[in-house]
C-alpha cells in the first residue's frame, strides 16, 4: 500500500491599497510577504480519518462529519475547507495534515498577515499535488472557493491571490470572478510594516460592513484605489505615495460613516509617526488593529519610520515583499507492506 507525503507552503499578505473598496469592484494592490505557512500532508490509499495537527494552536484534531459545524475558524477550519474544495470527500481517503502557521503569531497573538489565506492555499496545493496536479490557476480557483466557504463569502480573495502568485498583485472582483495581475512597487520605494499589538479578527468586521451606510466615502476610496493601481502600472512613486496617504484618511472616514473601528488610536499613532518621518502610511487590511504600513523613499527614511514607531509604542516587523508564491513538492512516496 502506498502513502504520498507532500509539503506545501504559501506566503502571507499585506493590503497596500484598496481595502473595502475591493468588495465593491475597485482594484486592490496586495503584496505577498516573507512569512509562510507550511503544510505537510500524508495521504493514504484508502478510507480513513482526516487528522489535523495545528502547531500554532497546539492541538490535534480528528475531523469527522459531526465536527464540521464546530470548525468555523482556525487552522483546522481552513484545512477542512481546503480539503473539501479540493475534491476530497471526508472519510473516503485517509489524510494527515501538520500545519505550521507560527510565523504569523507573536506569542499567541495574531499579527494580521493573512494566516488563514496562506493556510488555505498551502493545503489546497498539497491536496492537488498529491494527485499530480500543480496548475496555479486550479490552485487559485479551488483556494478561492475554500476561502468563500471559510469566510461565508465575505472576503475579497486578494489575500488568496497574493499567496498563490507572490510579489505584488492587482486584484479586482467582477462578474467572472477574481482577476489578478502582477504588479510591483515603483523603483526606490521601501515597504515598512508595524504591528499595533492589538489583534483584530477580520470576519466580524466584514460581517458588520454595510456599504450602503457610506456611499460617498466608499466611492472616494474606490477612486483612490484606481489611482494607486494606475501608479503601480506606471511606476509612479509620487502618485502611489499620495494614494496611500489619502487611503488612510478615507478609511478613517469610512469607519466613522459605517460605525466600524477601522482606524484605532494605535493605528492613528502609527500613521502620524510615519508621516512625521516623511513617509506615506495607512492601516493594512480590515483595520481595527493588526498591522499598518508605510512607504518610504529611502532606506534611511524607512529606518526613521521604525524609530518613530518604537517611540509611539508600535512594533516594527522585519518583513519584505517576497516574489515566491505557493510552493509544493513531493517529500516521499512510501511503500508500506500490510501486516497480516
Amino acid at each position: 500500500m502506498t502513502r504520498t507525503i507532500v509539503e506545501a507552503s504559501a506566503p502571507g499578505k499585506l493590503f497596500l491599497t484598496g481595502e473595502y473598496a475591493v468588495l465593491d469592484g475597485a482594484p486592490a494592490l496586495v503584496a505577498a510577504i516573507d512569512r509562510r505557512v507550511v503544510v505537510r500532508a500524508a495521504f493514504g490509499p484508502g478510507a480513513g480519518d482526516l487528522v489535523v495537527d495545528a502547531l500554532a494552536e497546539r492541538e490535534r484534531f480528528v475531523v469527522s462529519a459531526s465536527l464540521r459545524a464546530d470548525l468555523a475558524g482556525g487552522d483546522v477550519g481552513a484545512v477542512l475547507a481546503a480539503v473539501e474544495c479540493s475534491g476530497f470527500a471526508l472519510g473516503e481517503r485517509a489524510a494527515e495534515f501538520v500545519v505550521d502557521s507560527r510565523p504569523f503569531l507573536t506569542g499567541e497573538r495574531k499579527l494580521g498577515l493573512g494566516r488563514s489565506a496562506a493556510t488555505l492555499v498551502a493545503a489546497v496545493a498539497a491536496c492537488l499535488a498529491a494527485d499530480g496536479r500543480a496548475d496555479a490557476a486550479e490552485i487559485l480557483g479551488r483556494a478561492l472557493a475554500a476561502n468563500a466557504r471559510f469566510q461565508d463569502g465575505r472576503g475579497s480573495g486578494g489575500d488568496v491571490a497574493a499567496a498563490v502568485h507572490g510579489g505584488v498583485v492587482e486584484v479586482r472582483r467582477g462578474p467572472a470572478g477574481l482577476a489578478a495581475a502582477p504588479r510591483g512597487l515603483p523603483t526606490g520605494l521601501h515597504l515598512v510594516v508595524g504591528w499595533t499589538g492589538e489583534p483584530a479578527p477580520t470576519a466580524p468586521l466584514l460581517a458588520r460592513f454595510d456599504p450602503r451606510r457610506a456611499p460617498a466615502a466608499l466611492a472616494a476610496l474606490a477612486a483612490v484605489a484606481d489611482e494607486a493601481a494606475a501608479a503601480a502600472v506606471a511606476g509612479d512613486a509620487d502618485r502611489l505615495l499620495e494614494a496611500v496617504d489619502r487611503s488612510h484618511d478615507l478609511l478613517a472616514r469610512l469607519g466613522e460613516d459605517t460605525g466600524l473601528p477601522i482606524v484605532t488610536p494605535t493605528l492613528a499613532r502609527l500613521v502620524a509617526a510615519a508621516r512625521r518621518a516623511g513617509a506615506a502610511a495607512k492601516p493594512s487590511g480590515a483595520g481595527a488593529g493588526d498591522c499598518g504600513l508605510a512607504l518610504a523613499r529611502s532606506a534611511a527614511q524607512a529606518e526613521a519610520v521604525r524609530a518613530a514607531w518604537r517611540e509611539a509604542g508600535v512594533l516594527p516587523l522585519p518583513l519584505a515583499i517576497t516574489p515566491d508564491g505557493v510552493r509544493h513538492a513531493h517529500v516521499e512516496r512510501a511503500l508500506r507492506v500490510a501486516r497480516a
